[in-house]
């Protein structure tokens, strides 16, 4: 009896001997973080991947942790570095059925890409043929830009709501079906209805793409496919001009602007279905009705829509003093800060994240992302201009013409994401793009009728440079600063301030051309009207036989009143460059949050076993 208690006494020594030198070695289990369900923290670090084997292992792990008062805590495991090799965000590949998604996704915004800008030099032909005014004509381009813009920051809540699938399916449904009002149409009045439809579809798959490449792709891998994505997109809004061009002189007419999206259309909805299979919980109609933001969208959509429509009347059709011109101006402003206010204080299911705006870097980036809209859209418009009224080419070439601006956006972007995703920093980039661009647009300054191509093209590829950078280096900067399970709306947020700066750049960059255009006719005892119809009067410019006096000082008041529009813009450019410098460097290996995944994959599989064990 002795005996056993002895070597019972031995054992309890032993163990303790064991417990005290190993209380610093073994770390306790620790409970789950609200990431673990996401399969990609199991592969964060080998201590993750420890821990979840220890789950399902048929001898459970010690229930008291090993570990003394005096002894140093454990770090969290999200903050443990792997300790042999790279990060697993630095390493992660996509799987086949994710290829073939970011393909789709890819098809169904080249699509929307092209009509952005499809009309840039063929909108005097479709104006002619409507015979619409300058202010109609304005409408039909800008009208699809204002819908694009206001419908993207309802997609992430509505894609939480209804499904990923669902919407992207009947954002190209929408889109299909306004691209055939706009073919058929017979009068303004229907291709601008036309043309809000397809802009509710455009701004719809704009952002569903991106929310879908938040769910799927974890932030250090993001920028290289978001660069392939935005090299699709930059290829679709710089070629469109060319392909326009060639359509309205096809025998078709300007019509096949618009049915050429029918194809494209057809097998986009063939695919999605098969393509966009998510894991959902189930839920009734009632209840996915009754979380959708019906106030705050109303909101914002009056609200940016009494904005814009304020701005493009100012100096053009009413004064900037008259009350046609302030009162939506005072009506949106206000409408805006009501939609803050709301969205804070009484919306029971916001879609405006009020976390997206916490950090400085992230308010700073999206502010740079307005003004890259902006002057993205005023430089590919207005230069065409430039093109036809100036150099007097004829709309095929004036596209054509834009190419060294498009195919170095084009090639940058893309080189652009490949890098961060290398590098895994991004806010240097950032200063570069804004850098060049600042170069590139000042330069535009001396463009004039007698401009040689040698200048011409060298200075739309240094703006092109700095344009194509920007585009991913903002979107990354803006993800970055936001928390993972706020990745899908910060895209989309992002998207939504880019769009809004493409219609501002419409917008205002229409404004203040026509403005000192204006001014310069009346200083030369020209027509002031020709202002009111710069675009639609290019055609009658071509038309002059000859080298004519009056010819002559009309595309001199052309290229003087770009040239003012280039010294705008080039303080708009010196502007994104100040606020760029509150963009902080934030690192992109996070870990890869989504409630969302596809039906038979990895993920999924994982998800669904831990689920089980719970």
């Amino acid at each position: 009896m002795d005996n056993r208690r002895s070597e019972e006494s031995a054992t309890e020594r032993n163990d303790t001997a064991f417990t005290t030198t190993t209380m610093d070695v073994i770390p306790p289990p620790q409970p789950p973080s609200p990431t673990l369900s996401n399969p990609w923290t199991a592969t964060q670090t080998p201590r993750y991947a420890d821990y979840i084997a220890s789950k399902t292992a048929s001898t459970p792990l010690p229930t008291k942790p090993l570990v003394s008062p005096t002894s140093t805590p454990v770090p969290d495991l999200h903050d443990v570095p792997l300790e042999d090799g790279p990060s697993a965000t630095a390493t992660w590949t996509p799987s086949r059925q994710v290829k073939t998604v970011l393909a789709g996704q890819a098809f169904c915004v080249f699509i929307v890409s092209l009509d952005m800008t499809i009309l840039v030099a063929t909108l005097p032909s479709v104006a002619k043929a409507l015979d619409a005014n300058a202010t109609q004509a304005f409408w039909i381009a800008a009208s699809y830009l204002l819908a694009s813009a206001v419908v993207q920051p309802l997609v992430p809540g509505l894609a939480d709501i209804f499904g990923r699938r669902s919407v992207v399916f009947g954002a190209v449904l929408a889109f299909t079906m306004g691209s055939i009002v706009c073919a058929t149409a017979k009068s303004v009045g229907a291709i601008l209805g036309g043309r809000v439809i397809q802009g509710i579809g455009g701004g719809g798959i704009l952002s569903a793409n991106l929310v879908v490449l938040s769910d799927l792709i974890p932030l250090r891998q993001r920028s290289r496919f978001l660069g392939l994505i935005q090299l699709v997109f930059a290829c679709g809004t710089n070629l469109a001009p060319i392909i326009g061009g060639a359509l309205v002189k096809s025998s078709g007419g300007w019509r096949w602007l618009f049915w050429i999206n029918l194809p494209f259309c057809a097998i986009g909805l063939a695919i999605i279905p098969f393509l966009l299979r998510y894991e959902r919980p189930p839920s009734t109609v009632y209840e996915k009705l009754s979380n959708i933001d019906w106030v705050g969208a109303a909101l914002l959509i009056v609200s940016a829509t009494s904005f814009l429509v304020g701005i493009s009347w100012g100096g053009n059709q009413f004064d900037w003093r008259s009350a046609a011109v302030l009162v939506p101006l005072v009506v949106g402003a206000a409408g805006v800060v009501g939609t803050v206010f709301y969205e804070r204080k009484y919306a029971k299911v916001p879609f405006l994240r009020w976390s997206l705006f916490q950090e400085r870097s992230a308010v700073a980036a999206y502010a740079c992302t307005v003004l890259q809209g902006f002057l993205l859209f005023a430089l590919s418009y207005y230069l065409v201009l430039y093109m036809l009224a100036c150099k007097l080419y004829t709309p095929i070439v004036s596209g054509a013409a834009l190419l060294p601006f498009a195919m170095t956006v084009i090639p940058v972007s893309g080189i652009t994401g490949i890098v961060i995703t290398r590098l895994g920093h991004y806010r240097r980039l950032v200063w570069l793009g804004w850098g060049l661009s600042v170069a590139g647009i000042a330069l535009m300054i001396v463009l004039d009728v007698g401009t040689s191509a040698a200048a011409w093209v060298f200075i739309f590829m240094l703006a092109g440079a700095g344009q194509g950078l920007l585009l991913i280096a903002h979107s990354i900067a803006i993800q970055a600063s936001c928390r993972p399970s706020d990745a899908a709306h910060a895209s989309s947020m992002y998207s939504f301030m880019r769009g809004f700066g493409l219609c501002l750049g419409v917008v205002i960059g229409g404004t203040i051309f026509q403005n000192f255009f204006r001014h310069r006719l009346a200083d030369l005892s020209l027509p002031i009207i020709i202002a009111h119809n710069a675009e639609g009067f290019v055609p009658a410019l071509q038309g002059m036989s000859g080298v004519l006096p009056v010819k002559e000082q009309l595309q001199g008041a052309y290229a003087f009143g770009l040239r003012r529009l280039w010294e705008v813009l080039t303080g708009v450019a010196v502007c994104g460059l100040a606020i760029s410098m509150a963009i902080e460097e934030k690192t992109l290996d996070t870990d890869h949050e989504s409630e969302h995944v596809l039906k038979g994959s990895e993920r999924s599989s994982t998800m669904t076993q831990l689920d089980r064990e719970k």
